[in-house]
């Protein structure tokens, strides 16, 4: 009975301890998220947030090309994971590396998640493990998509927003709005309610779909421009935003005829050359007859 009651005590002594794997160069000292010590305590954390994690370890043998890589398991969606730069270390001396790590916010809500602090390089590692507990925030709305249609230029077209509650509280008087700066387009619109995805209530929706309507101007020129959603709630005091491209074909211009100019001479600068050079022609004839009268007189 007394081996059995110590192999238990055993057994719950590795459970509420962190893990450590043994290696030839790195020893944990400790890891620190959100400032608190993971051999001290439970650590709570917020889906959607940005966990800070350092840790702290001392080497225990000189090597290279090191690096230092956080990320918990269980996530169905996508791999949670950050890693820092690469760095050398030696034999004795204590290092600190700060990660920051992004929690999806459809993490499931009041559930342990494993979180893994690996240091290694490429013939070396070590991992240190402890359990994190997710909860959710109070308040927390997510777009889930924006959809967007091709348009002409001058014709209407319509963005759709499709929001999610998050959070643990209903949001009510949630303003969507939709803009399309380059355009200087800017449209807005309430939603009434959204309550939590794990408040059990057939009348309430924890997602809905949100469409705005604007019309592009004629004068709009082909290309990709930029929609900005930007989502108020929580009496205006929290805010997201969220973008995506709009396609507009832009109305073909005309193109404009070729212009011929043609200039006409004036008759009246003929008229004047004309009359020039008959009265040149007088006036020469005139000297060539004073010039043959000369030459009779003095013979």
């Amino acid at each position: 009975m007394k081996r059995l009651l110590l192999a238990v005590m055993f057994v719950l002594s590795l459970i509420a301890v962190p893990a450590m794997a043994d290696s030839d160069n790195y020893e944990f000292d400790n890891v620190y998220v959100n400032g608190i010590n993971l051999e001290d305590a439970t650590v709570y954390v917020e889906r959607g947030e940005n966990v800070d994690i350092y840790v702290y370890f001392t080497g225990t043998g000189d090597t290279t090309d090191v690096n230092v890589k956080a990320w918990i398991g269980g996530y169905e969606y996508d791999t949670v994971q950050a890693t820092s730069g690469m760095f050398d270390v030696q034999d004795g001396i204590s290092y600190r590396q700060k990660l920051s790590l992004e929690l999806p916010a459809d993490l499931n809500a009041e559930q342990e998640y494993t979180l893994y602090v690996e240091i290694y390089d490429d013939v070396d590692s070590e991992t240190y493990t402890a359990d994190l507990l997710v909860s959710r925030e109070r308040h927390l709305l997510s777009v889930v998509d924006v959809l967007t249609e091709d348009v002409e230029a001058g014709d209407y077209t319509t963005v759709t927003v499709r929001l999610e509650d998050m959070g643990d509280n209903k949001e009510e008087d949630i303003k969507v709005t939709v803009s399309v700066p380059e355009l200087g387009i800017e449209k807005s619109t309430f939603l009434d309610e959204l309550t939590s995805d794990e408040m059990d209530n057939e009348d309430e929706e924890s997602s809905e779909d949100v469409s705005l309507t604007f019309q592009i101007p004629e004068s709009t020129e082909t290309g990709e421009y930029e929609v900005v959603v930007l989502v108020e709630y929580n009496k205006g005091y929290s805010s997201l935003e969220e973008s995506t491209s709009l396609s507009v074909e832009g109305v073909a211009s005309e193109e404009s005829e070729p212009v011929t100019v043609v200039v006409e001479e004036e008759e009246e600068s003929s008229t004047d050359f004309s009359t020039a050079l008959r009265l040149g022609f007088g006036i020469l004839a005139v000297l060539i007859v004073i010039l043959a009268l000369i030459l009779i007189v003095r013979r």
